[in-house]
């Protein structure tokens, strides 16, 4: 009985469901195209995917959240000014972090860092006139983080695999099996391919639970 509850609540209220699940069913990365010029560029490899992860991890939540706590009052034309500068502000102490921590390793995405400041993932928000609570933009933000380290992550990981054998550095094959998959190109195909699988399987997910629902009735 709880089963079927369950499965009959996500199905009446799908786009709820949809949005609470942001690393499976609306991965910000292969359901909704954020962030895909630093990722297609910059995530080739373990190493660079973790400097990416990382600086996601320090600048999406916390910019969410101080926009939250400070836009309540202000108008959209205003928060488009505003967010991206609340952004710069974080970026900054994030970088300066990045950098005590790994030295000049923090520098080595070049500009793909500092255009995450003005990418969508980190400011779209900023033409929702719904108010945000301090606890829905944390809870938010962090399920926002997890989907992009998941699929960043995973991306990296793959395309250091193809193009170079290794994955974290650790030699799996000898041979290249996509050389290009290092390139800005083979990071647009790979990241296409991946998201195609992705939302066939979300759809696939869906139709279970229809399938599934129908059962009980």
């Amino acid at each position: 009985m709880d089963r079927q509850k369950k499965i009959h609540e996500e199905l009446l209220n799908w786009d709820d469901t949809v949005r609470r699940r942001k690393i499976t069913l609306s991965n910000p990365v292969f359901i909704k195209g954020l962030a895909l010029a630093p990722i297609a560029v910059a995530a080739t490899t373990f190493k660079n995917s973790f400097i990416l992860s990382l600086m996601v991890i320090m600048l999406l939540t916390p910019t969410r959240v101080i926009t939250s706590l400070i836009t309540r009052r202000m108008s959209v034309p205003l928060k488009t000014f505003f967010y991206p500068l609340v952004s710069a502000l974080v970026f900054g102490a994030a970088y300066y972090a990045m950098y005590r921590m790994m030295g000049v390793t923090a520098f080595s995405l070049g500009v793909y860092l500092p255009i995450l400041v003005v990418d969508p993932l980190i400011v779209k928000n900023f033409e929702k006139t719904r108010k945000e609570s301090f606890l829905y933009s944390v809870i938010n933000g962090l399920r926002n983080t997890a989907g992009f380290v998941l699929a960043c992550m995973l991306l990296g990981c793959l395309r250091e695999f193809l193009a170079f054998g290794t994955v974290a550095g650790i030699q799996l094959m000898s041979v290249s099996l996509l050389p290009m998959a290092d390139k800005p190109f083979g990071g647009y195909l790979i990241i296409g391919l991946v998201s195609a699988v992705w939302s066939l399987c979300v759809n696939l997910y869906k139709e279970k639970l229809i399938k599934e629902d129908a059962m009980y009735e």
